[in-house]
């Protein structure tokens, strides 16, 4: 629904405040298609669609949009609804718009909630951001363990309605500790005068409010489970995070790490500012250039060895550029690695001694080759066997610092991908260029042909 013709329908429509017509149009489009029309339209616009049709109406259509156009859009709303539209909000995603907001609309939103909403939103938001429970909602369908299966049935039919999903429901006590979880599926399959504790599965995998999000992710894709609950430290149920959302988050982060490895700020769209975007990018360039003079800085030292021979000046970019990419590759591996899960604390050396290994042998082949062309090149053997002596080191230092740089950022709590790529790629062009340049002065007679 973002064809030229098709948005200038729509604004029309909406200008017009033709009702029966918008209703008419909305209803041909999935929802989420709808929203991303509405998103490139201006605020007061989106503002105006929701007038027209009714909160009610359009909410599954709002929460499709971005949340910073919705934190726009909110603002030009009328008081009836925006009370309404913030009051059938699910839990999460009104916590997660309460979060775009400045603190002064913040307490505007908040006022026009009900009381229980109110205490709901504000224990959601004051979750440490990149926690469970940040990211979890309330809304979700319970049962006692000492009902029978005709009676469940009944009472998750009452609580669809209002309940983010059915698919899982939480069996818990009088203490709403969570003793056990049981499908749809199987009370729909079983005898009605079952009774839950006696079909529920009481093997069930939870976590905690406080643990980070991208292990809850983890786990939610190792089991594949739609919704994962979220307990207190005495195991009460406070809430579950749906699949749809760890979907979200699992995508964020791979954009966030994307970025990272680029040495580039996750705040920059493409359709950022001019003047926003050079703000945001000359601190990782200007970092590289601190990283481009250490480098620079290691090649004047073997000037001499270069002035005598020139032919080192144009091979000592492709020692570099090699380690360079050497690094990249173990660099994604590892950070992939670390995000999913897969490297165990214990067993960082092996990571570590496998990805050395990989730079070794991947460098006595291309160094192998490249050795030989620069001996054919410029007729001396010695030149040839520098190179590739250098460029199987420099993979060497590759695959070192490609592993070891985020598994230690990772150690100190920061972002594995967060600046990676600058301090592999310092590593490899400083140690590149001192083995290279190194290994020429200490032959340099036979470079010179003495």
């Amino acid at each position: 629904m973002t064809a030229p013709e098709t948005i200038q329908r729509l604004r029309d429509i909406i200008a017009g405040q033709d009702r029966d017509a918008l209703m008419l149009e909305v209803s041909q489009a999935h929802p989420a298609d709808v929203a991303e029309g509405l998103s490139t339209l201006e605020p007061a616009e989106i503002a105006g669609f929701v007038e027209i049709l009714g909160p009610r109406e359009t909410l599954e259509i709002f929460e499709f949009i971005p949340f910073d156009v919705q934190s726009l859009t909110l603002k030009y709303l009328s008081r009836p609804s925006l009370a309404q539209l913030m009051n059938i909000m699910s839990p999460d995603d009104r916590a997660d718009l309460m979060e775009e907001v400045d603190d002064d609309f913040q307490e505007r939103l908040l006022s026009l909630l009900l009381k229980h909403e109110r205490q709901n939103v504000l224990k959601l938001i004051n979750y440490p951001e990149d926690s469970a429970g940040a990211h979890m909602t309330t809304d979700y369908a319970i049962l006692r363990p000492d009902s029978d299966v005709q009676t469940a049935l009944e009472q998750v039919r009452l609580q669809a309605a209002t309940k983010e999903t059915i698919y899982y429901i939480y069996v818990v006590d009088a203490a709403r500790h969570l003793v056990g979880l049981v499908s749809l599926r199987d009370l729909i399959v079983s005898r009605r005068k079952s009774r839950v504790e006696d079909i529920m599965s009481k093997q069930v995998i939870s976590v905690r409010a406080d643990e980070d999000i991208e292990d809850v992710a983890t786990l939610s894709s190792r089991y594949d489970f739609l919704a994962v609950p979220v307990v207190d430290a005495q195991e009460r149920m406070l809430g579950i995070i749906t699949f749809d959302d760890l979907y979200d988050i699992m995508a964020d982060e791979a954009t966030e790490d994307m970025y990272h490895l680029a040495n580039l700020d996750t705040d920059e769209k493409v359709g950022s500012p001019l003047l926003r975007s050079v703000k945001l990018r000359v601190p990782w360039l200007l970092t590289a250039l601190g990283s481009g003079l250490v480098a620079a800085y290691t090649v004047s030292l073997f000037a001499k060895t270069i002035h005598e021979v020139v032919a080192l000046a144009s091979l000592m970019t492709i020692v570099a550029l090699l380690g360079g990419n050497a690094g990249n590759q173990s660099l994604v591996v590892v950070v992939r690695a670390l995000a999913l899960g897969e490297i165990k604390v214990a067993h960082d050396w092996r990571v570590l001694l496998k990805e050395a290994a990989v730079g070794l042998c991947n460098g006595l082949i291309v160094g192998l080759v490249i050795g030989a062309i620069a001996a054919l090149w410029f007729g001396n053997p010695w030149l040839g066997l520098i190179m590739w002596l250098a460029i199987a080191g420099n993979l060497v230092i590759a695959g070192l610092f490609g592993s070891m740089v985020p598994i230690l950022l990772r150690k100190l709590n920061l972002d594995p991908a967060l600046g990676s790529s600058i301090f592999v790629t310092t590593a490899t062009d400083v140690g590149g260029f001192l083995l290279f340049l190194g290994l020429a002065t200490l032959v340099l007679p036979h470079l010179m042909g003495n």
